[in-house]
């Protein structure tokens, strides 16, 4: 993570003044009890990274994603649209006019994945998008966000 301004005293330590801007979040995974299902939560800000060299969660090879959704912490302002998928659709689950910043409110919240990798169209069961190769899911931004801040959350097993 960096901050605004750095400084090196006499003795060359490097010390940081100002907001510290995260530059790439973390995902935690939670494992379910007697299951091979996980869960993953990464948590953005209107600060972070995004896109696929930015915050991301890596998919194992393998793996069967069940379902995704985002809860927004911090209303989003400034945007036109946040999308989450992978490199064969950046709104393969939770789409651009999803994520459009009208629905980007703590009062919208949460918002289920409603892409084309989601829940198959007049059925109450998900159509599991599948990953031979491991793979990193990520966020994609339309615009520059001056606030905001959410949770995604991808069961996968």
């Amino acid at each position: 993570m960096t901050r605004k301004t750095t400084w090196a005293n006499a003795d060359g330590l490097n010390v940081g003044f100002g907001p510290n801007y995260p530059e790439r979040q973390d995902y935690a995974v939670m494992t379910q009890e007697g299951t091979d299902m996980k869960v993953a939560k990464l948590t953005i800000t209107y600060q972070s990274t995004l896109g696929s060299s930015g915050a991301v969660i890596p998919i194992p090879a393998g793996s069967v994603v069940r379902s995704v959704y985002m809860k927004t912490r911090v209303n989003w302002a400034g945007l036109t649209s946040l999308a989450f998928g992978d490199a064969g659709s950046t709104g393969g689950f939770i789409t651009a006019s999803q994520g459009a910043a009208a629905n980007l409110t703590t009062a919208a919240s949460p918002i289920v994945a409603g892409g084309a990798y989601a829940i198959a169209t007049g059925t109450s069961a998900t159509a599991p998008k599948a990953y031979t190769t491991a793979t990193n899911l990520y966020f994609t931004i339309v615009g520059t966000p001056t606030a905001g801040e959410s949770d995604v959350y991808v069961e996968f097993a």
